[in-house]
């Protein structure tokens, strides 16, 4: 299957030999202008998401009202180091430092004072676990509008993009690395403005989120 691209700036088709993918360069020879090839790529591998198939990890619900919400969950093996050595380091530092006044009695601010860093450390870790344990990532598209948030049940950050069957969605290579490979997120453009989520989401699953958030506003009007 051929695949068309479209200029960003005018939404005029772009052929193949108007592409320089070397470069990373596209001209869009209706209004003259270049933009990077890899901001209107149409996404690799799946043309279209089986919505009755999502890979594991990954659910997509319907409302009577037509909104579409795909979420994706899946514990993270990270988890399984943080919990025994944050109960391990944690747990140490923080009943030598805080144990001993409990015991006394009495309340030392020096040594309070010193004991905080481990005690920050702990709530970031804790919240970390949780989130390796309960957290998701949710995309909501409804009435013309995609919801993008992250998070563990009604604590999440939340953003929002209006979107309908002009806006692109690609896939685009990040400054973030894991073991040294750069790692792609997804982006949703629309009138120039842009957003983009789901970095550390593992690449099948992210290409089949992409390829639904494509196939999704592709019929928002």
């Amino acid at each position: 299957m051929n695949e068309t691209h479209h200029c960003k700036f005018c939404q005029a088709s772009i052929g193949i030999a108007d592409v320089n993918v070397s470069t990373d360069i596209a001209l869009c020879r209706a209004c003259g202008r270049t933009m990077p090839f890899s901001e209107i790529a149409s996404l690799p591998g799946i043309p279209d998401a089986d919505l009755q198939a999502p890979p594991k990890g990954v659910r997509i619900e319907e409302d009577f009202a037509g909104a579409r919400t795909v979420t994706y969950k899946k514990i993270s093996p990270v988890v399984w180091f943080l919990i025994p050595f944050t109960a391990l380091w944690s747990g140490g530092s923080l009943t030598a430092i805080f144990g001993k006044q409990l015991q006394r009695g009495t309340f030392d601010m020096q040594e309070a004072f010193f004991g905080l860093p481990f005690l920050l450390g702990t709530l970031v870790m804790v919240s970390l676990i949780v989130y390796f344990l309960f957290g998701n990532w949710r995309v909501r598209f409804a009435q013309g509008l995609c919801e993008v948030s992250t998070g563990v049940g009604p604590i999440r950050w939340t953003r929002r993009l209006p979107c309908d069957h002009t806006s692109r969605v690609s896939l685009q290579t990040t400054s973030v690395r894991v073991n040294d490979v750069p790692q792609q997120a997804i982006c949703i453009d629309t009138n120039g403005k842009s957003l983009k989520f789901g970095t550390m989401i593992p690449q099948n699953p992210k290409t089949y989120i992409a390829a639904v958030t494509r196939q999704t506003v592709s019929g928002m009007f």
